[in-house]
């Protein structure tokens, strides 16, 4: 191992001697007597290990000595050896000289040995430290020379002004240079020489001044052959220390062939939007064949349409040119004059193969190859490309486009032509779809229309024969029974139970009736829920007394199960009532000498109210394999129960249809000879609760879907009304009472509002446009989740009391039903409800004494029987056989009721109505209205706003009728 070099400084000789005496031994010694000669000892041997230098010397310091060597060589080990301590030139050589040790004399030779040595170790420590980074840096030049030489990306460094001051080779290949030496030499000016806008590099030059880097800049430049490509630059400024720019650097990209992928993208775009849009299939022809020209730079483009008997091709009329005028329309002509069969020329070919063509050298194809070839040339044309436009796997059309100067560019271009020619091939097929669908959808809409017809004849049928048939059944029931009660009083009892049969029989062929019309209004999706909120067990109670001489019949006990405290529902009253008695019926029906439970009650169950109606009978039962066919229309589990107990197998049919209507369910459990059990279950509040079958779907219109903050601590009121100054009044007036205030100036919005913010109460104006009070509050009264909230009505209208509430006065259905029909007469003479309450309590119905009515009917057998009914009640009667006369009578006396057929003739009801309200000078007469007429939903909008109330058959009790009456009357006053 060589010895480490060891320089002695030092201007007296004899400490020249010394010192190398000590250290020869261990150390290569060089020897300088001043600052000159170690200087130029140094730079012929090169780095030392180690200077020892004396402070004070003659023109040179040893401060100023190591000073310069620090600078020249630091890695070498500096120390001082001085026989002065001045405190200045220490400073100086730790803070400047950077030295080891600052030794003063005179000093021990071991200690001066061992600092030595210890500089030495210093020195090595620092060599190798030194080596390793040089390693490092080398290694990372490497790295960096690799990256730069063999990156994916161009790589450069310019100058300000536009010069190449570094580029690696892969820069030189994007720009068409053999090297970068070759790129460097050759570009002096980057924006006069690359770039095709040259704005473009003022731009980019702007960009940086301003923000120091871009990314992504895209610009258009030429390659060194004068092509253009396109290229994106991500580029960084340097500045200097004082932060001037000095120069750009970054990386290129070709984006060349990205941009063309995204230019064909657009025009495949355009041109499917421009053909789509097209008057004809010849027109979108035109119009590719122009956009791909003019794209691809292709020269002619044509086509050809096979004939009507697909036998040839036919030159179109669909062509785009940019070749000579005369030329071009040589060309047109020579070619028009041409036809193609299967198979032969290009066109042809492509028609046969259903595959592109391409011909890349048309002079040295012969004639039969291409009969066009002469005309073709003279015109320059040297390539060509056939595509087939196809439509259901037929050739529809043939494209062909020529080019001077075919290349592989063009090759690449196929698939862009192709997709544009499925486009045409598509567009064909939707056109002639079109052309299908739209016979077709002439034939639906004659085939709709007829079956409108034929539903509205059906509807007719049924309204009218709904009121043939009971018009003469009302004859029949109504004269059956005051027949018995003349017989019972003349003590004819024979007569009576033959009687008795005749109206047992009126009534079972009415309730037949009645069930065909219920399934058929089922059927058709037009039965209506009527929905309001009832006592359950006053219900129960009512259908319990209307059933027990059916239980009666044979011989059976019917226990009632039912908390008088059980509470409210909302849901249609008549109909549940109408699915109790199909139940109650057919458990008296198929049970003898037994007991019939009907148990009621409610229950909690997915945090909503339910109720449960249990129909429990010990009758003759049903075996498990028939109770699937329970509830078929029109079927019964066996037909030896259809001959012993009747029926048309319609009852629980209609009922389950009616409890899913209003979210429930019918279930049934039985056994053969043990008995049945029929459980109705239904939701106390259907608005609340999601329905155990689900509706089929029907078409919804959504409310607007807005939300507002309403506060929760005062009652909101929905003023409806199109006057603002109403609103305005309204507000100021509610809010100092306390309510919170919400406007709506159409009814289509108050309708929408209400649904949305379920006010306390609305108020209501008659008299708006479009849509008026009355048909406002229909609706709202036919929506289940606004039907409940109370509606006071506005009206400048001079009869009061049709705000009150919506429908005829009262509403019956032939035939009449008697109790029904005087316990509704009452309320016209009744001055207080409790008056009513007291004698219906005690089961004495009241007196009509002293009550005019005038009865409106173009039935004798009608009139004579409500005749009869209300003279027995001590009424006045008086009569009219059509709306006219009942105008005439009025006129000469006022009655104090009107009860009112709809169907008449020369006056309807409907008529009659409108006339009456019409006439200032009659007080607002009640109507009730009893007809055998199905009523629609037109008929009730005829109704609204002419009545008070509307009541449906069998909808109320009498006690219900009567406290419903009493708060009307209250009401009014």
């Amino acid at each position: 191992m060589s010895k480490y070099k060891l320089l002695i400084v030092d201007d007296e000789i004899n400490n020249l001697d010394m010192l190398e005496r000590i250290f020869r031994r261990e150390y290569q010694v060089l020897k300088a007597l001043n600052g000159a000669e170690a200087l130029s000892l140094l730079e012929q041997e090169g780095e030392v290990a180690v200077i020892i230098c004396d402070q004070q010397m003659p023109q040179m310091t040893g401060t100023q000595l190591l000073t310069q060597i620090a600078a020249s060589y630091p890695d070498t080990i500096r120390i001082i050896l001085t026989a002065y301590t001045d405190a200045a030139d220490m400073v100086t050589a730790i803070n400047t000289c950077q030295v080891f040790k600052y030794l003063t004399k005179p000093y021990e030779s071991k200690e001066l040995t061992s600092i030595v040595e210890q500089a030495i170790a210093a020195y090595e420590l620092v060599k190798n430290r030194t080596q390793s980074l040089l390693q490092d840096l080398h290694s990372a030049e490497e790295k960096y020379r690799s990256i730069f030489e063999n990156s994916v990306e161009g790589i450069f460094q310019t100058t300000i002004d536009g010069q190449y001051i570094t580029a690696n080779p892969m820069l030189a290949r994007i720009y068409g240079y053999d090297s970068p030496s070759d790129l460097m030499a050759n570009i002096t000016n980057i924006r006069e020489q690359l770039y095709v806008v040259k704005d473009r590099r003022r731009e980019f030059v702007r960009l940086m001044h301003q923000h120091d880097t871009v990314s992504g800049f895209e610009s258009q430049i030429y390659r060194r052959d004068g092509s253009k490509i396109w290229i994106s630059e991500n580029v960084r400024a340097m500045r200097d220390e004082a932060g001037n720019l000095i120069r750009f650097e970054g990386t290129v990209q070709d984006i060349t062939q990205q941009k063309r992928a995204e230019d064909e993208v657009k025009l495949l775009q355009t041109i499917t939007l421009d053909i789509s849009t097209a008057e004809d299939f010849n027109a979108a022809l035109h119009i590719a064949l122009r956009d791909i020209c003019s794209f691809t730079e292709w020269e002619l483009g044509e086509a050809w349409i096979p004939d009507r008997d697909y036998r040839v091709l036919q030159y179109s009329s669909a062509l785009y040119t940019s070749i000579n005028p005369d030329l071009s329309a040589k060309f047109v002509q020579f070619s028009r004059d041409m036809t193609f069969s299967y198979n032969v020329g290009m066109p042809g070919r492509v028609w046969a193969k259903q595959k592109p063509e391409w011909i890349w050298d048309l002079p040295v194809k012969s004639g039969k190859e291409f009969p066009r070839r002469q005309i073709a040339l003279e015109c320059g044309l040297k390539g060509c490309l056939g595509i087939p436009i196809i439509a259901v796997d037929r050739v529809v059309a043939i494209m062909a486009f020529f080019m001077s100067d075919p290349d592989e560019e063009d090759q690449r271009l196929l698939d862009l032509v192709n997709a544009i020619a499925t486009q045409l091939g598509g567009l064909m097929q939707r056109r002639r779809s079109e052309e299908e669908l739209k016979r077709l959808n002439e034939e639906l809409s004659q085939a709709r229309d007829q079956a409108l017809e034929a539903n509205r004849a059906k509807s007719a049928f049924v309204a009218n024969m709904s009121h043939e048939l009971r018009t003469p059944l009302n004859a029949i029931i109504g004269y059956s029974e005051m027949l018995q009660e003349d017989c019972e009083d003349l003590g004819e009892e024979e007569m009576v139970d033959d009687l008795l049969k005749i109206y047992d029989a009126g009534k079972h062929l009415l309730e037949l009736i009645n069930d065909i019309l219920d399934l058929s209004k089922i059927e058709a999706g037009k039965m209506e829920m009527f929905l309001e909120t009832f006592n359950v067990y006053d219900l129960v109670d009512n259908v319990a007394a209307t059933i027990r001489p059916l239980v009666e019949r044979n011989n059976n006990h019917l226990l009632i199960n039912c908390d008088r405290q059980i509470g409210i529902m909302y849901a249609d009253v008549t109909k549940l009532r109408q699915s109790l008695f199909n139940l109650l019926s057919n458990a008296c029906k198929f049970t003898e000498n037994g007991q019939i439970n009907l148990n009621v009650f409610a229950y909690q169950e997915d945090d909503h109210r339910w109720i449960k109606f249990q129909v429990v009978d010990t009758g003759i039962g049903i075996s498990i394999d028939k109770i699937g066919k329970l509830f078929q229309a029109f079927t019964q589990v066996d037909s030896s129960t259809t001959r012993k107990y009747g029926g048309t197998g319609l009852g629980l049919a209609i009922s389950q249809r009616f409890c899913r209507m209003m979210g429930g369910d019918i279930m049934v459990e039985s056994d053969l000879d043990q008995g049945s059990t029929f459980t109705i279950v239904l939701p106390l509040d259907p608005r609340k609760a999601k329905p155990l079958v689900p509706p089929p779907p029907a078409a919804h219109i959504d409310p607007e879907s807005g939300e507002q903050e309403l506060p929760t601590d005062c009652p909101r009121i929905l003023v409806i009304d199109d006057d603002p100054t109403v609103h305005d009044l309204m507000k100021r007036f509610l809010q100092k009472k306390g309510f919170y205030t919400i406007s709506a100036v159409t009814a289509e919005e108050g309708i929408n509002k209400a649904k949305r913010f379920k006010p306390n109460a609305i108020t209501l104006d008659v008299m708006m446009p479009h849509m008026d009070g009355w048909a406002t509050l229909t609706a709202l009264k036919a929506d289940p989740s606004t039907a409940s909230i109370p509606i006071i009505m506005l009206t400048m209208v001079s009869d009061k009391s049709m705000g009150y509430a919506l429908g005829a006065s009262d509403y019956l259905t032939k035939p009449i039903n008697r109790d029904l029909l005087v316990a509704t007469l009452n309320k016209y003479r009744h001055g207080s409800l409790s008056d009513a309450e007291e004698e219906i309590a005690a089961g004495i119905l009241p007196s009509l004494e002293e009550l005019t009515v005038l009865i409106v009917d173009d039935e004798p057998d009608i009139r004579e029987i409500f005749r009869r009914i209300l003279n027995k009640e001590n009424c006045q009667v008086l009569e009219a056989e059509n709306g006219q006369v009942a105008l005439d009578v009025i006129d000469q006396q006022t009655p104090d009721l009107i009860i009112l057929d709809l169907m008449m003739p020369e006056m309807d009801g409907f008529q009659f109505i409108d006339t009456l309200r019409a006439q200032c000078r009659w007080p607002a007469i009640p109507i009730l209205v009893t007809t055998a007429k199905e009523i629609t939903e037109d008929d009730r909008q005829k109704l609204n706003g002419s009545v008070r109330k509307v009541l449906q058959k069998g909808a109320y009790s009498r006690q219900e009728l009567l406290d419903e009456i009493m708060r009307i009357l209250d009401m009014n006053n």
